[in-house]
């Protein structure tokens, strides 16, 4: 029960997180194309907030499952007496200053773009000190946790834009400025996609040795992680080379083709995140 609570938490915070930092790092790789607007800096803020009340659910629950006790029965003492005596506290204070920042200063049209950039940075990068990353100890420690933070960021970039697409082409927004959109992102989407196979790849053999547990449900979940990478990866090339072109051209059918793409390619990377969260609970060798 308390394992369940902790995964639930380890997903809502990646879910706000990720977006939240992604948004304005996307900003920055499309703002040729379209400078980030009003609205996008408002989810932003909002994202922000939720991520750092989702924060502080998932402290709490992390405290249960360290000590096997329901949340319901745990006490302000107990919670601060371990958060204090772990990287839980920490992670936890600089992750929700870090978010203030980024929800005040988001809200700023007149700040450099790059101070609420950072900030979302800064609280993503707080997620490489828990979990497998943060218990990898000396130089490997060191490379396990600047190649997690690399992986977070590109996976927010991918995440944030995929966001933005789709409500763009929700809200009917006009077939030739939604293909620039898109095709804007493609040489930024290579980037990403290199990253994180090349990053994916270290976390995997720091994690789990480069022999991975042929019968561990660790093993299982990380090629789910697979496929559904694999999946988003299609999705985007069909989107890519098929579908935007479509667009391009006027086609009857091809926004609503386009649509269902991204928003199957989203659903893909939202399940993604739901496996991660999983997968930074288990022990690889276990069964």
């Amino acid at each position: 029960m308390e394992q369940d609570g902790l995964i639930a938490a380890r997903a809502l915070v990646y879910a706000l997180l990720l977006p939240a930092a992604g948004l304005p790092l996307y900003a920055l790789t499309a703002w040729r194309v379209a400078p980030i607007g009003v609205a996008t800096r408002r989810v932003t803020a909002v994202l922000a907030v939720l991520a750092g009340l989702a924060s502080l659910w998932w402290v709490v629950a992390s405290v249960a499952a360290m000590a096997a006790t329901p949340v319901a029965e745990l006490d302000r003492e107990t919670i601060m007496v371990v958060a204090g005596a772990t990287p839980l506290g920490m992670v936890l204070v600089v992750r929700l200053a870090a978010l203030a920042i980024l929800a005040a200063t988001i809200l700023w049209p007149r700040l450099p773009l790059a101070v609420p950039l950072l900030a979302g940075l800064a609280a993503l990068a707080t997620m490489a000190f828990t979990g497998h990353a943060g218990a990898t100890e000396g130089t490997a420690g060191l490379v396990h946790r600047l190649s997690d933070v690399i992986h977070l960021a590109a996976a927010a970039c991918w995440l944030a834009a995929l966001l933005r697409f789709v409500v763009g082409v929700l809200r009917g927004e006009p077939a030739q400025m939604a293909a620039r959109h898109l095709a804007r992102f493609a040489a930024t989407g290579t980037v990403i996609v290199t990253l994180l196979v090349v990053t994916g790849i270290i976390n995997a053999g720091l994690i789990a040795g480069w022999a991975l547990p042929p019968r561990s449900l660790w093993t299982a979940l990380l090629a789910v992680k697979l496929a559904l990478f694999a999946a988003m990866l299609s999705l985007a090339a069909l989107n890519r080379w098929r579908l935007t072109p479509a667009l391009e051209r006027g086609g009857a059918s091809a926004r609503a083709a386009l649509r269902r793409s991204l928003v199957a390619e989203l659903t893909c990377g939202l399940a993604l995140v739901g496996v991660v969260a999983v997968l930074g609970t288990l022990d690889p060798a276990g069964s």
